[in-house]
């Protein structure tokens, strides 16, 4: 068989090949251009930079206060709310309630029992200093917003997360929610002041009013968590107000006066929600809630005791007058800076400028205090001053910050440094010295005492334990219940601390606490026999020079 010859006279036809998809080339449109590059390379840089500052500002407590966190003790409040939490839900929040902070009892109901153990005290007391650095974060970031440099709401947010008010609220396991509410009243003014600038731009609808009704709510439960706190809404007002001064008088006002109306309005639904449960029989009020009548002496009251506790930043109140000298040296010089700072103002900025800085500096840390004041006890512990004691803090750094205006960059740098150092050392001696190690004192000698204890089936043991006094005090400072102050000079607190003590050691004997007899008092009775006797007297001998 033979093929056909192929036709050379036609031509032949190339074979078809499949043709690759064309490649897209870049053309000038895709190339990023330089100065893309350039913004990429700063937006990594400042969130860089941004990461830095929340690790140092969330580090910084974190350190300061790692030995008073992870010590084992408890306060007075600890042991009764450990064993509420359990075996009484519901009162904690029913007692709190009756001071008008029926959140503040739901938040330590919920904490409290999560354990039951006092070792694990020192978790709470973590969240605490991990709130003090996220506090610290947000003024310090917030402050830059509103104007501020960088350097100096730094030294703003580092000193208020060390002040004495915070070296307080790190020592307590129940100080958790006075932090957390001084964050939700600060992020609260960002809100606000949002709102009000949308408003100021002509956006009225959609942007304002939600953020607003949002600021508004937030104050409401900060209020009904704790009331002296919740007024760290002002904080970053006095720093709006410290800087923005390009903004004119009459708008300075609005500005200010539709954030007072807030917090009053705030402030007002809380008073009104808790009036509406009392009026319903929800909660009982407590006698502790009445108003000041007789304001002359309250305002002597304050200048004498709150006001001199905020501006004297290092150097402890004691009510032993230990250092006092020193005490009154460092509010007289915190009052100096402010006075200075003021006439800098009025010289550099004019009459207008300096009223509206010297009427902030008289206004804001009374409202800051204003709870204190209104209300009628006269007690000044430095857990209430948080609020007004960040406002002096903004002051004062400004008031620095104006006198050295002149100087060189090194010189303010090292002044700060040595301020920054002095505070993160005093904050962290006198949480542990003042604080955990007395009350960790107490907690051991309950604790030896309970582990002398045999709980036998047949017989039930006898134990007494002889309540301290103030004469077996540590410490050679006391200030108040806060620092160097004993839990177990008090009727009931040495029973709660041996019942958490026995339940500690005996986590699975059941209905232990039917188990033995506890009794205290002032003197072992000499008519009767204990089995175990502990003597709280004791606490004197572990005594520091502090």
């Amino acid at each position: 068989m033979s093929l056909p010859e192929p036709d050379l006279s036609q031509p032949v036809a190339a074979p078809s090949l499949p043709v690759p998809p064309a490649l897209p080339l870049p053309g000038p449109q895709t190339l990023p251009l330089p100065g893309e590059y350039a913004a990429a390379r700063t937006r990594s840089r400042v969130g860089a930079r941004g990461l830095v500052l929340a690790a140092l500002l969330m580090l910084v407590p974190i350190v300061a206060y790692w030995p008073t966190t992870f010590h084992e003790f408890g306060l007075r409040d600890d042991y009764s709310n450990l064993r509420e939490s359990h075996e009484e839900p519901g009162k904690i929040v029913t007692f709190c309630a009756s001071h008008a902070r029926p959140i503040y009892g739901w938040l330590l109901q919920s904490s409290y029992g999560m354990t039951s153990s006092v070792k694990n005290l020192e978790w709470m007391r973590l969240g605490a200093a991990l709130l003090l650095g996220a506090l610290a974060y947000l003024i310090c970031r917030g402050l830059v917003a509103l104007g501020w440099s960088l350097g100096e709401s730094l030294c703003v947010a580092l000193l208020l997360a060390l002040a004495p008010s915070a070296q307080v609220i790190g020592a307590w396991a129940v100080g958790w929610p006075y932090v957390f509410t001084a964050l939700l009243a600060a992020g609260s003014f960002f809100v606000a002041d949002a709102a009000h600038s949308a408003v100021v731009r002509g956006e009225r609808g959609h942007t304002a009013l939600p953020a607003t009704l949002l600021a508004l709510t937030l104050m409401v439960v900060c209020a009904l968590i704790y009331q002296s706190s919740a007024l760290f809404y002002v904080v970053p007002l006095a720093g709006g107000l410290i800087t923005q001064r390009s903004r004119s008088a009459r708008a300075t006002l609005r500005w200010a006066g539709a954030h007072l109306a807030l917090v009053g309005i705030s402030l007002a639904l809380a008073y009104a929600v808790m009036m509406a449960l009392y009026d319903h029989g929800v909660f009982v009020k407590s006698a502790r809630i009445a108003f000041e009548h007789q304001w002359g002496a309250k305002l002597a009251w304050f200048l004498r005791e709150p006001l001199p506790n905020a501006l004297s930043l290092f150097v402890l109140n004691d009510d032993n007058q230990r250092d006092h000298a020193l005490f009154l040296a460092s509010a007289t010089l915190a009052t100096l800076i402010l006075i200075a700072g003021c006439v800098l103002e009025w010289r550099r900025h004019g009459r207008e400028r300096a009223l509206i800085w010297i009427a902030g500096l008289v206004l804001l840390p009374l409202l800051a205090c204003s709870i204190s004041l209104v209300a009628s006890e006269r007690y000044a512990t430095y857990r209430t001053i948080f609020a007004m004691t960040a406002v002096l803090l903004c002051f004062l750094v400004a008031s620095v910050r104006t006198i050295t205006d002149e100087w060189s960059a090194g010189a303010r740098a090292l002044i700060a440094a040595g301020v920054l150092v002095t505070a993160f050392l005093s904050a962290q001696h006198h949480a542990y010295a003042l604080i955990a190690v007395p009350q960790g004192h107490e907690w051991q000698l309950i604790e030896q005492g309970a582990k002398q204890v045999r709980l036998k089936p047949a017989k039930r043991p006898r134990i007494f334990a002889i309540a301290s006094s103030p004469a077996d005090l540590s410490t050679a400072s006391i200030y108040h219940d806060e620092f160097g102050s004993l839990s177990s000079n008090s009727e009931w607190v040495p029973k709660e601390m041996f019942k958490r003590a026995v339940h500690d050691l005996h986590r699975d004997m059941p209905d232990v606490d039917s188990r033995y007899e506890f009794a205290t008092g002032a003197k072992l009775p000499a008519d009767q026999r204990f089995d175990v006797v502990i003597d709280l007297h004791r606490l004197r001998h572990f005594y520091l020079d502090n």
